[in-house]
């Protein structure tokens, strides 16, 4: 199970021309929620906390919906353990990269 120390810190840091408005933590998840400055655009960043994989490199699914063209599909980026001890800035820096997508 991946625990994120001081997933909190990510409380309205800006994320492109989106702000983190809401962090939760769920047995299953953490649930980041984004919104555009009018807050009339939402979109929600999921991290999930049970690991895809198994041995000494497990993987985690940061993720969240695409809905540009009309039909949602899913955005997804595959981060090790590591990659999360690198604090809430790189957390950030990935979910710009992913939205540039």
């Amino acid at each position: 199970m991946l625990t994120i120390v001081n997933i909190e810190k990510l409380y309205k840091q800006d994320v492109g021309e989106w702000r983190i408005g809401k962090v939760v933590t769920l047995d299953s998840s953490y649930l980041i929620q984004l919104y555009k400055h009018n807050r009339r655009q939402t979109k929600q960043v999921n991290i999930e906390r049970t690991p895809i994989g198994e041995g000494a490199a497990p993987l985690y699914e940061l993720w969240f919906w695409a809905d540009d063209s009309g039909s949602a599909k899913p955005i997804r980026r595959m981060l090790s353990k590591r990659d999360f001890k690198l604090g809430p800035s790189y957390i950030i820096k990935n979910i710009e990269n992913m939205m540039k997508c």
